[in-house]
């Protein structure tokens, strides 16, 4: 391993990958399930994937505004608002990171943290829920919610 190189894990699978320094602009992908690669404290331009293994690092340890995504890959209005997300992701790329975990593969935090329908939005700051939004909104009706936690 050189001097100028990093090992980051994989948010989502948990794969050790080692990436120059010089390299992280490139927007470096994992190794083995070929996701983007969050270095450190970060506020991704995209909705980030993350597991039951990442919840703690991607949003209870991170310093700033979390949004995170309970949702499903059979719901529908999930689905719906995917793009929605993804939008807002760009808008406030540096000031909120996005985050989305399925439920179905990662039940021990929706479990824990009570969530019985998809789309269910937790809004984090400095590790604690501060607001929730239920089922499919609007653009503008999470930008309302957004404002308070910035």
């Amino acid at each position: 391993m050189g001097a100028n190189d990093l090992i980051i894990p994989c948010a989502h699978c948990g794969a050790k990958n080692r990436v120059p320094k010089e390299r992280l602009e490139d927007r470096p992908v994992c190794g083995r399930c070929h996701r983007p690669l969050s270095s450190g404290f970060s506020f991704p331009k995209e909705v980030m994937e993350i597991s039951d293994w990442s919840f703690q690092r991607e949003v209870l340890d991170f310093p700033g505004p979390v949004l995170l995504e309970f949702s499903s890959p059979f719901c529908g209005y999930c689905r719906v608002l995917e793009p929605v997300l993804d939008q807002l992701a760009a808008e406030y790329a540096g000031r909120v990171k996005f985050v989305k975990l399925n439920i179905i593969t990662n039940s021990l935090t929706a479990s824990q943290y009570g969530v019985l329908s998809t789309p269910s939005l937790f809004l984090f700051r400095k590790g604690n829920v501060v607001d929730k939004i239920l089922g499919a909104v609007s653009k503008e009706e999470i930008k309302k919610h957004l404002q308070p936690i910035l």
